[in-house]
């Protein structure tokens, strides 16, 4: 009967055993399945940055398919990043622009109005209607408002529009 219960007891701690193996690497897989780069791909993805890009700044293809850079104001935007890097060749995960639920973007300026279209700005960040001449892109529509330069605004984005000011 012993012999029964240390057989018994030892094929239950094998069986948790496995399956919390199985748990752990199934969950693995889709905590890294952002990160694979082939295939299609449903609001975000990961590339490799350029150089240091902080979080909430908006990003357009890189030195190459596979990187990122930071946008520039005139620049035609792609995503926008929900991570960080501190230095080149580091992955990246980004959310793309025009899909999914709102997204966390850093504004340049005070953004007072909601419900205003916002544009690229500089360094990544948006702005509401440029003022100076230039090629810009609207990403979205501002869902909360900002104080300063540098603030976190929600943005329910859009595919790029471009905005052409004379």
């Amino acid at each position: 009967m012993t012999t029964f219960i240390l057989l018994f007891a030892l094929a239950l701690v094998l069986a948790l055993a496995f399956s919390l193996i199985r748990r752990k690497a199934h969950l693995a897989g889709l905590m890294m399945a952002v990160n694979i780069a082939e295939g299609t791909h449903d609001k975000a993805l990961s590339r490799y940055s350029d150089a240091a890009i902080a979080r909430y700044l908006l990003v357009k293809r890189g030195s190459d398919n596979d990187h990122f850079a930071v946008n520039g104001a005139n620049d035609m935007p792609y995503a926008t990043t929900l991570d960080e890097t501190t230095a080149a060749e580091e992955l990246i995960a980004v959310g793309l622009l025009g899909t999914g639920p709102t997204k966390l973007m850093t504004a340049s300026e005070a953004l007072a109005t909601v419900g205003v279209p916002v544009y690229t700005a500089a360094g990544g960040k948006i702005q509401d209607t440029p003022a100076g001449a230039g090629t810009y892109w609207q990403v979205g529509i501002l869902q909360s408002t900002s104080g300063a330069d540098g603030d976190l605004v929600e943005v329910q984005s859009c595919v790029p529009i471009k905005l052409v000011v004379t």
